[in-house]
């Protein structure tokens, strides 16, 4: 067994789809920021937390410096011409040993992501999937074995089945080096691979945020 000993949130892009203005770890759900919910889920489950800021970085340097202290920044200068991939393998970097890969834009159930944390030490590599909700969804597909571990088989656009990639996963420091399509492509070389299912909703669209803010209620009255 490895620990995940490090956690690497990219949150350099530009949100374009959302159209907001703002970088979309900074929209708030439930009087926090999607940042601000993932550290503070993270905090107790990892050693270190480096957060990857590009567009109006500005944002994010106050957030931590008030709220975060303990979190790593690592600035994408190139954060225009780069996709995320290329965020997260730049985050990684001085990272040793096994690291939790995610977006910024996720809202996470603080349970799910634990147990995902706890089932990624046990393996080289580790997906996160989700049931399939969100509007721009690249979906997996999967088998599973008869000692009940689930494995993705495959990433797809164009057809539609009861999961999707949840945008996270867990693997080496330098799973991403070199890397300039989506983070997807690059676990597909390595298909398959165990899986994991995450509660939780991506924000890309005014409708993925409606549908957020729903999920958040819910999560509050539990």
């Amino acid at each position: 067994m490895q620990p995940v000993d490090f956690a690497v949130i990219a949150a350099a892009g530009l949100g374009s789809r959302l159209g907001y203005g703002i970088p979309k770890c900074m929209l708030e759900i439930g009087g926090s920021t999607l940042l601000s919910k993932l550290i503070d889920t993270l905090t107790p489950l990892v050693r270190r937390i480096h957060v990857v800021v590009g567009y109006r970085e500005e944002m994010i340097v106050d957030l931590v410096a008030r709220r975060h202290r303990d979190v790593v920044l690592v600035r994408n200068p190139q954060f225009r011409t780069t996709n995320t991939a290329q965020s997260m393998a730049l985050g990684a970097r001085g990272c040793h040993g096994k690291v939790l890969f995610l977006d910024g834009d996720l809202l996470i159930e603080p349970e799910s992501l634990q147990a995902f944390v706890t089932e990624a030490a046990c393996h080289p590599l580790l997906i996160g999937v989700t049931p399939s909700s969100s509007e721009n969804a690249v979906y997996v597909t999967t088998r599973t074995q008869a000692r009940g571990e689930t494995l993705v088989t495959g990433f797809t656009r164009t057809q539609a089945t009861p999961l999707e990639w949840a945008n996270v996963f867990a693997g080496p420091a330098d799973a991403l080096d070199g890397e300039v399509r989506y983070v997807f492509n690059r676990l597909e070389q390595q298909l398959p691979i165990p899986c994991s299912e995450l509660n939780l909703r991506e924000v890309d669209t005014v409708a993925d945020l409606s549908e957020a803010r729903r999920f958040d209620l819910h999560l509050r009255k539990q």
